[in-house]
């Protein structure tokens, strides 16, 4: 057996220090390159969307972009954001300031937020919509990116809700076609507020919620054209469900919108009613119903209820809208409000 001698031991001793010596110097140097290079694509890549969605008509634009949070973190900061489509705007949504944060080792993972807030209208929409803070997770995938936002203190003209819950999911190519999903939400909304009350619903609605899919690309152009676009290429909006509660009216519905050839609302679906004589109160109240018809529509509609596993007595029937008329099974309930495309 050989004894290593004293100078081949210093050797290896002096190897072994100079090589966790360089593992000490190339592996910061390595991960900041990498820090530094994931900043950079992520600076580019921002760049790149907002092109690709100018493109399809939209407007992006905001001032900076701020990049810090080495070495643990990637943060960016972007000032006064807008995002529109549209001119003029079918919506613009406005923040003064949009921060978000990944770790480098997974880009794909982020959180959003918008401290101060966002302010958002839209063309066909009487008010602009106001959220005091805005916060976000989003998931970006190969097929499909996803998007979890809570808005908090949110107001509407005379609308005060403390907080909405969405899910968007988004696929990274636009649709093929019709049988093709451009957007998948959902949207939660509850104990909001009404500044007058809705006789005889009253002034707060418990509970409403939207789970639906708009069905092919909307193309670029002016409201009107696109959207006349999108209907002739076979568009709808899939609603899967939807519902509402609003004092003792409970109304859940599912099936799907268009557009007609006068670009008005069409609308196959199946409803469910509870206190179906709510409904007819309220539309009476909204002048969609003549008051001497009032009876006999509730008349009908009870003939149709039956009581359900709570023994409150409901309506499942059919609901359409056809030539700008709204009806429940065949009982017509009254003209739908015109849309005026500017």
């Amino acid at each position: 057996m050989s004894i290593p001698s004293p100078a081949r031991h210093r050797r290896r001793v002096l190897f072994s220090v100079l090589a966790v010596v360089i593992a000490l110097v190339a592996i910061p140097a390595l991960y900041s390159a990498y820090w530094a290079y994931s900043a950079w694509r992520l600076e580019a890549g921002f760049t790149a969307w907002a092109d690709a969605r100018r493109a399809e008509g939209y407007r992006v634009q905001w001032r900076g972009p701020d990049l810090w949070g080495f070495p643990f973190a990637l943060h960016i900061e972007l000032a006064d954001v807008t995002l529109a489509r549209g001119t003029p705007a079918i919506f613009e949504i406005d923040a003064p300031l949009l921060s978000a944060e990944a770790k480098p080792w997974d880009l794909a993972h982020w959180h959003l937020v918008a401290p101060g807030g966002a302010r958002g209208h839209a063309q066909y929409l009487p008010d602009p919509i106001a959220a005091a803070l805005l916060q976000a997770e989003l998931e970006i995938g190969p097929v499909l990116s996803k998007i979890d936002v809570v808005a908090q203190d949110i107001g509407a003209g005379a609308l005060h809700a403390g907080a909405i819950d969405a899910l968007l999911e988004l696929p990274r190519k636009q649709p093929a076609s019709h049988r093709d999903f451009g957007l998948a939400a959902q949207f939660r909304l509850s104990h909001a507020s009404l500044a007058k009350p809705v006789r005889p619903l009253g002034d707060t609605i418990e509970a409403a919620s939207l789970q639906g899919k708009f069905m092919g690309a909307l193309p670029p152009g002016d409201p009107p054209t696109a959207l006349a676009a999108w209907r002739d290429s076979g568009g709808t909006l899939e609603i899967q469900r939807a519902s509402l509660q609003w004092g003792a009216l409970a109304l859940e519905l599912s099936g799907t919108l268009a557009l007609d050839k006068d670009m008005q609302p069409i609308a196959a679906m199946t409803g469910t009613i509870v206190d179906h004589d709510a409904l007819v109160d309220a539309a009476i109240a909204a002048g969609m119903v003549p008051a001497k018809r009032a009876n006999l529509i509730k008349l009908v509609l009870d003939l149709l209820a039956k009581p359900g596993p709570d023994g409150r007595r409901r309506v499942t029937a059919p609901v359409t809208v056809e030539d700008g008329k709204l009806a429940i099974g065949k009982v017509e309930i009254g003209p739908v409000p015109r849309i005026q495309w500017k």
